[in-house]
């Protein structure tokens, strides 16, 4: 069973940026299945550390694409990036000194908050970047 699922009213209207955000889906959506599974620390830490260089990956791009597009908001935007992954790293960091409670809470907050962040935050810079050839 998915935790988060991908569909059209979570598009920005940047093909690039929508495919990325599917895939940060559906790496939570297997992370959260091997924590559902009790999978060993071997599949969990790694798929842990992929969704943390995938986002890292994934705010360049994005933060890229703003600062191209000059997007005024984009200050503001790398502030919630970067709380985002100090979050993350702290919840990755808990995890590798061997908190495996955090399972369920971790598989919640990424799931909500990438939603929100893709419904309120990422949806505020679709419209701009479309006005300025980003597609």
């Amino acid at each position: 069973m998915s935790l988060v699922v991908w569909s059209d009213k979570l598009s920005v209207g940047v093909k690039s940026i929508d495919d990325q955000h599917a895939v940060l889906f559906e790496t939570i959506n297997d992370l959260h299945a091997a924590m559902l599974k009790g999978q060993s620390r071997s599949v969990v830490g790694p798929l842990l550390r992929t969704l943390v260089d995938y986002t890292c990956e994934h705010f360049t791009a994005e933060e890229a694409m703003m600062e191209a597009a000059r997007y005024p908001s984009l200050a503001a935007h790398r502030v919630k990036h970067s709380d985002l992954t100090k979050q993350v790293e702290e919840y990755v960091t808990r995890y590798e000194s061997g908190d495996t409670t955090l399972s369920i809470q971790l598989s919640g907050f990424l799931s909500d908050w990438l939603t929100k962040h893709i419904l309120s935050t990422d949806q505020e810079y679709g419209p701009w970047l479309n006005e300025h050839g980003v597609r």
